[in-house]
């Protein structure tokens, strides 16, 4: 893909994103007043529940939303992640922070991208910025270009000149020229089509509305004690409320799900892809840079080779190996301490023995079936044989 120069080059106007982000941009859609139950931390580190909607997070005042993640597929999860994703689709539609004459997300000048986290990060709170960070504005990107779609499909005309005109209010004149200049190519005609062609592939939709994958995920293993496989996750977005499946397409492939699913002998590991899952076998492989029915961020890379434990249970393991390895060590210093101890009593004879096997007897009274518990006590010479 070509870019223009004025993607690759530092913006004269950066002072002007010197602002304050207390409420939503214009072009933003008036926010609904939908509570979501997050918790905030303040400057001095105190943590307390609140609930609070989309709109009001552009008000808060030295505090920040605490936003959780899934630790396997590091994708925002819960409650705090919906009122991210929320906030993120207002603060998308500021063209004067995030202008729409850009062609490529991944080309927006680095400068603004830095100034958008900035204003991310003073609104909510992560365990780990840099980590959170790819994630966080690769959402971004996506609701970017969700306004840009909007603005296109509500002003388009006929013509490029008859476009032009017809400008939105709140979007600067200089972005407007740039952003229908661009939609008018021809390059730009032939890609609509093959995103168009690609859409119609797409028949076999999710019930799960605005709700992210993420979030139906961890919703599904709150309810069940379990996270649900692709497979089984599968069969969860595509069935309606009243038992039904969105169309037969699905529902024939859900049976072959069910089926290999029905075939699993062994314990799963809570895993949610692998290369080889009843997914892939109904589905076919993936391809690169991405994990169909997973959602945003992970890549067949990054998930599909990762082990889905948590923290703890790497801990456990760990300890577990470590506790085995001593066990290892002790039980050859006994071996060692039994070959011993068969030389010296084998050796000895008379009370010499009798006093070594006494001594050993006592020392090793805590241990259970010791391994030299089957040495023949040597004979007592004063005890008469009657046999």
């Amino acid at each position: 893909m070509d870019y223009m120069d004025s993607e690759t080059q530092e913006p004269d106007d950066l002072p002007y994103l010197e602002t304050e982000y207390d409420m939503p941009p214009p072009l933003a859609a008036e926010c609904k007043s939908f509570k979501w139950k997050i918790e905030v931390i303040d400057t001095a580190g105190k943590i307390e529940g609140k609930m609070i909607t989309s709109k009001e997070v552009w008000k808060i005042q030295n505090s920040k939303v605490i936003v959780h993640f899934d630790e396997v597929s590091g994708q925002p999860i819960g409650e705090s992640g919906g009122l991210l994703g929320s906030w993120l689709g207002q603060l998308s539609n500021d063209v004067n922070l995030l202008p729409i004459n850009y062609s490529d997300w991944r080309m927006v000048n680095p400068h603004i991208k830095n100034k958008v986290w900035e204003v991310i990060q003073s609104k909510f709170w992560f365990d780990d910025p840099a980590t959170r960070k790819v994630f966080v504005m690769s959402a971004l990107g996506s609701r970017c270009k969700d306004v840009k779609l909007r603005l296109w499909k509500e002003y388009k005309r006929d013509s490029l000149s008859e476009t032009l005109l017809n400008r939105p209010e709140n979007v600067p004149e200089n972005q407007w020229g740039h952003f229908v200049h661009m939609r008018f190519t021809e390059k730009w005609k032939k890609m609509q089509e093959r995103n168009t062609e690609s859409q119609k592939k797409n028949i076999m939709p999710h019930v799960c509305g605005r709700k992210s994958f993420s979030r139906k995920r961890n919703d599904i293993t709150i309810k069940t004690g379990k996270r649900p496989c692709r497979a089984e996750f599968f069969i969860e977005t595509r069935t309606k409320p009243n038992g039904s499946f969105v169309c037969e397409e699905a529902k024939t492939r859900a049976e072959k799900l069910t089926t290999l699913l029905g075939q699993k002998s062994h314990v799963t590991n809570n895993a949610i892809a692998s290369l080889d899952d009843e997914y892939a076998q109904v589905f076919g492989p993936e391809r690169p840079g991405r994990v169909r029915c997973v959602g945003r961020g992970p890549t067949p890379s990054k998930l599909v080779n990762h082990s889905p434990v948590t923290r703890q249970e790497i801990e456990n393991s760990e300890m577990v190996i470590d506790l085995k390895s001593q066990v290892k060590e002790l039980s050859d210093q006994v071996k060692g301490m039994t070959t011993f101890i068969q030389q010296v009593i084998g050796t000895s004879t008379g009370e010499q023995a009798r006093v070594w096997a006494s001594s050993f007897a006592v020392a090793f009274a805590n241990i259970p079936n010791p391994a030299f518990a089957n040495v023949p006590s040597p004979p007592n010479p004063n005890q008469v044989n009657y046999n």
